[in-house]
């Protein structure tokens, strides 16, 4: 696991962003919202943005789906979003996923996660959750959510830690917050929702001339 949590770290310093995309409930129901799918992906490649995460799900043809985009955009570093449960874990193990991410600490996962070497990094909303994902080894983890923590919690969690952590900072962050958010503590940021049909906005085309 350690040698992913360096190589995400890697990935993420070229280019500290992650936009999120999760499908719809009737994804798998609509032909033509695959298409749709893999020409938005297209677009933000296209764009620059070089780190993705595809929301998990359920439906038996999601794994498919993962390692099409795995082979169609070789330039992406494709990671999973909410993994959730032992299901969502056992789901991932033969894809060769480089990173997924997890909403919250859950320790049975995570330890799960750890055993069959699959980075599942845990989402962080207190310093209890913070201290158990480091003594299991986590030098990467998503704090979660920005929109309620801010700058104040990552502050807190600075002078708690006892070795270098990356911290990649998710939800309600809009593409105007980028810059301050990255200059005032966050290594990282996922972006989802709040970018318009995962579209690039003015302010994220700006940030993005920068990487």
């Amino acid at each position: 696991m350690e040698v992913k949590q360096n190589n995400l770290i890697k990935f993420l310093r070229i280019q500290p962003l992650i936009v999120v995309i999760r499908l719809e409930n009737d994804f798998f129901n609509i032909s033509h919202k695959r298409k749709n799918l893999l020409l938005k992906i297209e677009k933000l490649s296209d764009y620059g943005i070089k780190n993705i995460e595809i929301g998990w799900d359920s439906n038996p043809e999601w794994v498919n789906l993962i390692l099409e985009i795995k082979n169609k955009f070789k330039s992406i570093n494709l990671g999973v979003a909410s993994i959730t449960s032992i299901k969502s874990l056992e789901s991932i193990s033969s894809l060769d996923i480089k990173y997924s991410m997890s909403p919250f600490f859950n320790k049975e996962i995570h330890l799960n996660a750890i055993k069959y070497n699959q980075l599942v990094i845990p989402g962080i909303s207190n310093i209890k959750d913070f201290e158990e994902a480091m003594n299991l080894g986590y030098k990467i983890v998503k704090i979660y959510p920005v929109s309620k923590l801010g700058i104040n919690f990552i502050n807190d969690l600075k002078e708690n830690k006892k070795k270098d952590i990356f911290f990649i900072g998710a939800g309600g962050i809009k593409s105007e917050n980028l810059k301050k958010l990255l200059e005032n503590g966050y290594d990282a940021l996922v972006i989802g929702k709040e970018l318009r049909n995962q579209t690039p906005d003015k302010d994220l085309e700006i940030w993005l001339k920068n990487y």
